[in-house]
């Protein structure tokens, strides 16, 4: 037997034991530089202060009936290309109507004509879905698929993103799946600025959620908290103007007044002129008319 043939008849063979004992492929192993048929893809997407990561195989038309052919209904599919599709959520998660933990989760579909079954399995290092076990499946439900724009190669994308919501569509063929996400993104922040002060004794950790609660306009009682425990720890312009908006977001324009000068007296008193005093001066001209 000659080299090239002892070469093609070793790549048979690995490949053959590749494919036959199912071996388990971590999501990782898709960073491997050898080109593939169905390239690996990776999209995410920030919720609020939530990561979902979507790690999978893009498989092309190439001509093809693709669902309820090359992608058979009623089966489980590993929903892309080589390895199982993983999803990976950095926090707790709604997906489908219930909390799923943080981690990494195979993501596999059963496709079906009027409706498909998404399942969250709790083993992501998986090759297709070949040793998929229904027993480890964390969590299933159903969404409905809807016509759309051909598209060629199969993609994950993140559509009517919010700071609490999201649409997970798998797009492929003529074909758009979307699967709706939720966070609790305030609890998540709450429980992070309590961490996080907790932590440090600087006056500037306390005041940035302050003025992300300022900024999205929630969490404003507790914002008020916040701002109240930086100038508590040094006080000083920044921290009475964002305790003063937070005030007058609250309504209360009478406090938001009494804590607008306090800041107007320390910029007076200030070396450097604070870059937003023309725009405090503004604010407190708004929040007397509405006194």
């Amino acid at each position: 037997m000659g080299a090239f043939s002892r070469y093609a008849s070793a790549v048979a063979l690995a490949v053959f034991l590749l494919v036959a004992s199912h071996s388990q492929a971590v999501a990782q192993e898709r960073a491997s530089e050898l080109p593939r048929l169905s390239p690996s893809a990776s999209v995410a997407q920030m919720i609020g202060i939530t990561e979902v990561t979507v790690t999978y195989g893009r498989p092309s038309v190439r001509g093809r009936e693709v669902f309820g052919e090359l992608v058979p209904f009623d089966r489980v599919w590993r929903t892309g290309a080589d390895e199982a599709t993983v999803i990976q959520f950095s926090d707790p998660v709604t997906i489908g109507g219930a909390e799923i933990d943080p981690g990494a989760y195979a993501l596999f579909t059963v496709p079906g004509a009027e409706e498909w079954t998404v399942i969250l399995n709790d083993e992501p290092n998986q090759w297709g879905a070949y040793n998929y076990e229904a027993d480890r499946n964390v969590h299933t439900f159903t969404v409905t698929p809807e016509a759309a724009p051909f598209r060629e190669r199969m993609t994950f994308t993140f559509d009517a993103v919010t700071s609490s919501e999201a649409t997970l569509a798998l797009r492929w063929d003529e074909l758009r799946v979307p699967i709706p996400l939720a966070v609790n993104t305030e609890a998540l922040v709450v429980a992070q600025a309590e961490e996080q002060i907790a932590a440090s004794s600087s006056w500037q950790e306390p005041l940035q959620f302050a003025a992300y609660a300022l900024q999205n306009e929630v969490l404003l009682s507790e914002a008020l908290q916040w701002a109240q425990q930086s100038i508590e720890r040094q006080e000083n312009f920044n921290n009475l103007y964002v305790m003063a908006r937070v005030h007058a977001a609250l309504g209360q324009y009478n406090r938001a007044m009494v804590t607008g000068e306090q800041a107007l007296a320390l910029a007076e008193d200030a070396e450097d002129t604070p870059v937003t005093l023309d725009r405090l001066r503004g604010d407190m001209e708004r929040w007397s008319a509405q006194q």
